[in-house]
C-alpha cells in the first residue's frame, strides 16, 4: 500500500518520466552479454536489454521463461557506462524488487516472459488523479487489482507493452515512464509486420485525442476506460506524456527510419541484429537512421551502407 505523502509519490513520478525523456531520438538494444553491451554502447544506444541466452534450456527444464540470471546483468553494468535495464515477469514483484537492489537503471515489465499474478492488491493513488479536482487534492485512493506490478512505490521506473491506445492509456495511469509495442510473440520469432500495425493503430488514436472536441473526448475516456483529465493532458501536449518506443524484431535501418517517421521517439533493438555478418556496423546505421530519418538522401546512403534493406538475420 502507498502511504507516502502524495506530493512525493507525484514528484517521484515526474523524475521517473524526465529520465526517461533522455532517452528520446535514440536506441535501445537487447543483448546477451558484456561484448554485446559493448558494441551497443559503442554504437550509440542509450541503454541495453540483457537476456537469458539459455533461454530454450530454462524453459524446457523449468516450464516457465524467467528474468535474465543477475549475475549476468551485473556483469554487463560493470562493462559499459550506459543504463541497462532488468526485464522482470509481469506481476512479479518480488524480481523487480530484485532488481532495483541490483540498481539496474529501470525495469521492463515483459510480456515476452511467463506472467504471474501479482500477490498484492494494488492500493494508491496513480499520479494523474491529482489534475482532477477534489478526489485527488483529498488524496482519494483508487483501489484495483491488477495482475501488473504496483510502479508507483518503486524509485526507478517502468517500461510497459502496449497494444492498443486503451492499453496505453492503461500504464501510464499505472505508473509506466515509458510505453513500447507489445509482441504477443516471441521476440525470436515476432513478425516487424505486426510491430508497424501496433505502432500506426496507436498513432491513429492519438491523432484522434488530439482533434477531438469535449463531446468526443468523453466518448473516447469511455471507449478506452480511461480518465478524462489523461487525455486532456494529451490533447493539450499534442502528444504522449512518457516516451513511446517501438519493439518486436527491430533491427533493418530503413524500418527503424519508418518507424521514427510514424511518430515514435526511439526503438528497442532486437538482439536478432547481433546474427547478422556486421552487427557494428548495423547497429551504427540504425542510430543514423533515427538521427535523419527525415532526410531521403541520408536514408539512400543508409540503404546503400547495409547492403540493400539488410540480409535477413539467420
Amino acid at each position: 500500500m502507498n502511504i507516502e505523502p502524495e506530493e512525493e509519490t507525484r514528484r517521484r513520478f515526474g523524475n521517473k518520466i524526465s529520465f526517461m525523456g533522455d532517452f528520446k531520438d535514440r536506441m535501445i538494444v537487447v543483448v546477451l552479454d558484456q561484448v554485446q553491451a559493448q558494441m551497443a554502447e559503442d554504437a550509440g544506444a542509450v541503454a541495453v536489454i540483457p537476456i537469458d541466452g539459455i533461454k530454450q534450456t530454462v524453459v524446457a527444464v523449468e516450464g516457465v521463461q524467467r528474468t535474465t540470471d543477475l549475475s549476468t546483468i551485473k556483469k554487463i553494468m560493470s562493462r559499459v557506462l550506459i543504463p541497462v535495464i532488468g526485464r522482470v515477469r509481469v506481476g512479479h514483484v518480488l524480481e523487480a524488487k530484485a532488481m532495483e537492489a541490483a540498481q539496474v537503471a529501470c525495469i521492463d515489465e515483459s510480456e515476452y516472459l511467463n506472467p504471474i499474478m501479482s500477490a498484492y492488491n494494488h492500493t494508491y493513488t496513480p499520479y494523474f488523479m491529482f489534475r482532477e479536482g477534489p478526489d485527488g487534492a483529498n488524496g482519494f485512493a483508487y483501489k484495483m487489482e491488477k495482475r501488473t506490478i504496483p510502479k508507483y512505490p518503486f524509485k526507478i521506473p517502468f517500461i510497459c507493452g502496449a497494444a492498443d491506445m486503451s492499453e496505453v492509456l492503461q500504464q501510464i495511469y499505472e505508473g509506466a515512464s515509458m510505453v513500447r509495442t507489445k509482441c504477443a510473440d516471441d521476440e525470436e520469432t515476432h513478425d516487424a509486420s505486426k510491430t508497424f500495425e501496433i505502432v500506426r493503430k496507436i498513432m491513429g488514436s492519438l491523432d484522434d485525442i488530439i482533434n477531438a472536441d469535449e463531446t468526443r473526448m468523453y466518448q473516447l475516456a469511455g471507449s478506452y476506460n480511461a480518465r478524462p483529465a489523461l487525455l486532456q493532458m494529451i490533447k493539450e501536449q499534442r502528444r504522449l506524456p512518457v516516451p513511446f518506443f517501438a519493439a518486436g524484431s527491430i533491427y533493418m535501418p530503413i524500418d527503424v527510419a519508418m518507424l521514427m517517421a510514424l511518430g515514435c521517439d526511439g526503438v528497442i533493438v532486437s538482439n536478432r541484429v547481433f546474427n547478422i555478418l556486421s552487427p557494428e556496423t548495423r547497429l551504427e546505421n540504425i542510430m543514423a537512421a533515427i538521427k535523419k530519418y527525415k532526410e531521403p538522401e541520408e536514408l539512400a546512403k543508409i540503404i546503400e551502407r547495409s547492403g540493400g534493406y539488410g540480409p535477413k538475420p539467420k
